[in-house]
C-alpha cells in the first residue's frame, strides 16, 4: 500500500507547483509556459488515476479500465457521486491531453487553472489514502 502514499505525495507536490506557477500569473499562449502547466495537470491527472485503480484493487473490486476504477470507490463509499463525476472529468481531460481526441481547449484549461480546479484532485487522493490506510 506504500505505492499509493508515494503516488499521493506526488500529487501533493505538484499540486503546490501548480499553487506557485499560478500565483506568478500564467500565459497560456506562450509556448514554454503552456507545455509546463498542462504537462503538470497531465501528471497529476495520471498519478490520480493511478492511485484509483490500485485503491480498487486493495478495496476487492480490481478495475479494467480508469473508469470502472471510479465507480468501484463510489461502490465502497469512498467517493461521493459529485467526486465520481469529477473523477470521471479528470479521466477525460487526461484523455485529451495524451491522445488529442479533440482539441484542447484552452480557455478551459485556463479557468481551471485560475479557479485552481486542480486542487479538487489533492482532495480525492486524500480521500483515497485514507480508505485504502496506506502506513
Amino acid at each position: 500500500m506504500a505505492r499509493i502514499k508515494t503516488l499521493a505525495e506526488q500529487l501533493l507536490k505538484l499540486t503546490e507547483f501548480l499553487d506557485q506557477e499560478v500565483s506568478k500569473g500564467f500565459d497560456l499562449s506562450d509556448l514554454g509556459q503552456q507545455l509546463k502547466l498542462l504537462h503538470a495537470l497531465q501528471l497529476q491527472a495520471q498519478l490520480l488515476i493511478d492511485m484509483a485503480q490500485r485503491a480498487a484493487v486493495l478495496l476487492g473490486e480490481p478495475a479494467h479500465t480508469y473508469a470502472e476504477a471510479g465507480a468501484a470507490l463510489a461502490r465502497k463509499g469512498v467517493f461521493t457521486q459529485e467526486d465520481l463525476r469529477l473523477y470521471r472529468a479528470v479521466v477525460g481531460f487526461r484523455n485529451v491531453l495524451i491522445h488529442g481526441y479533440m482539441a484542447l481547449d484552452l480557455l478551459k484549461v485556463s479557468q481551471i487553472l485560475a479557479g485552481r480546479e486542480y486542487r479538487k484532485l489533492a482532495d480525492l487522493a486524500l480521500k483515497i489514502l485514507e480508505a485504502t490506510k496506506d502506513p
